[in-house]
Order: structure tokens, then C-alpha cells, then sequence
């Protein structure tokens, strides 16, 4: 398992952390490129979770209620680990890979295959921009924790 520190810390303008320099910052007082605060919104171990159970619920019964239920312990858990275990203290970042979750889950289907209007298309178009643009937007501070 590969921990990395998912808050994201903002560069100091004149240092060395660029999408060309490969070497970890030197101290927590640096931006991360954009590559890196794309991964640390990615939530790689709440996907993992929603998947486990997902795949549990998909082959009981009522498995409609409860996929909406699967949605909802993720969408919960995802808040409560990345606050409490990857020790995430922006709120805005808790929010923005929340959301990413909820697009994601929405691209594949889950509950969201009952709803009349669901078409995955429109899934994968706000799952591109978002991807895209979310990095560059939202960098972050060090030392500073938003309430």
C-alpha cells in the first residue's frame, strides 16, 4: 500500500516544484504540481470500498435500496477517512474528492441506473472537465485549515 500526504500544499512562487522537477519538495511549503494534486483527489481507497460492497449488494435481492445505501456509507466514509485517517484538514478539498466519488460512481452506473434521466454520457463529460480542471483550480495552502 502506497500512503501519500492527500493535503495539498501550495508552492512558495520562485521554487524549484515544477511538472518537470520529479523530486519530492523539501519541505511541506511547496505546491504540488498539477499531477500530484490530481491524485491526491482521486479516492482511490473509498473506490475500493464502494467496489467491495457494490459487488456484495449486486447479487442480493433488493439490491436497488440497497445501492443507494452502498452510496451513501461511501459518500460517509469518504468524509470521515479522509478527515480523520489521511488526516485531510481542508474542507474544500474533503468536499472537491467527495464530489469526484459521487461523479465516478455516477460514470459507472450504481444507483443512478434507476433514475429516469441517468445517461452515462453526461457522467463522462463532467467526470473529464472535472478531472481537468479541479488541479488546476484548487491548490491549497499550507498551515492553513479552512472551517
Amino acid at each position: 500500500m502506497i500512503l501519500i500526504d492527500r493535503n495539498i500544499t501550495k508552492e512558495k512562487p520562485g521554487s524549484e516544484a515544477t511538472g518537470r522537477n520529479l523530486k519530492p519538495p523539501a519541505s511541506l511549503t511547496t505546491y504540488d504540481t498539477y499531477y500530484s494534486r490530481l491524485v491526491k483527489l482521486i479516492p482511490s481507497e473509498i473506490i475500493a470500498l464502494y467496489l467491495a460492497l457494490d459487488g456484495i449488494v449486486s447479487a442480493m435481492k433488493q439490491k436497488e435500496i440497497l445501492l443507494w445505501v452502498v452510496f451513501g456509507i461511501s459518500v460517509t466514509g469518504a468524509w470521515f477517512y479522509l478527515g480523520r485517517l489521511a488526516n485531510v484538514k481542508k474542507v474544500t478539498q474533503r468536499l472537491l474528492t467527495v464530489l469526484a466519488f459521487a461523479i465516478w460512481v455516477y460514470v459507472f452506473g450504481g444507483p443512478f441506473v434507476q433514475l429516469s434521466w441517468y445517461d452515462p454520457g453526461y457522467g463522462k463529460l463532467l467526470l473529464v472537465v472535472y478531472t481537468f480542471f479541479v488541479p488546476m483550480l484548487f491548490k491549497g495552502e499550507t498551515g492553513e485549515s479552512e472551517k
